[in-house]
């Protein structure tokens, strides 16, 4: 029996124990990710009182903000607003952390909207201007009477130039 190796592309005999290493290697990343989150869900457990707290100190308009953003779900996409209900009971110490980031990006947006807006805002002086003529909606403005002028004498045109009279001269 003969086998040929070819040498383009990755070869699942490079990962020491081929195809069931690589199941092995997915499995313990899994197992990593679930401990992992499992220990942040208990440190993110005892912080969401104070998570709260520094919340609604920081910015109190990310809950109506959030309540109204999930009514509105609820009315447009029922079942999706029912899964995030469900997420923010189930994790509720992550669901706290996010309303806290949340506050924060609030405040950081407002920081830099009344930057932009003191950048935009041109110095404060004195604008000359000239006051127009109004008349009521109603009634036309009246005419102002013609002047003559006088009349003005004609020029002699004049003859044109070729700009191509240098190259052939």
């Amino acid at each position: 029996m003969m086998y040929k190796v070819s040498s383009q592309g990755p070869q699942l005999s490079r990962v020491p124990g081929g195809g069931l290493g690589c199941l092995i290697g997915l499995a313990v990343i899994v197992l990593v990710s679930y401990y992992a989150l499992k220990g942040l869900y208990y440190i993110l457990w005892w912080a969401a009182p104070a998570l709260l707290v520094l919340t609604l100190i920081i910015n109190w308009r990310v809950f109506p903000d959030t309540l109204k953003n999930w009514l509105k779900t609820l009315e447009t996409r029922p079942l999706t607003g029912l899964v995030t209900a469900a997420f923010a009971v189930l994790a509720f110490p992550f669901f706290t952390l996010w309303l806290f980031l949340k506050a924060l990006g609030y405040k950081k947006l407002e920081s830099m909207k009344r930057e932009f807006e003191a950048s935009q805002k041109p110095p404060e002086e004195f604008v000359e201007f000239e006051e127009l003529e109004s008349h009521p909606l109603g009634k036309p403005p009246e005419p102002e009477p013609l002047r003559k002028s006088e009349p003005v004498a004609p020029e002699k045109p004049k003859k044109e130039e070729n700009p191509y009279d240098g190259f052939f001269g």
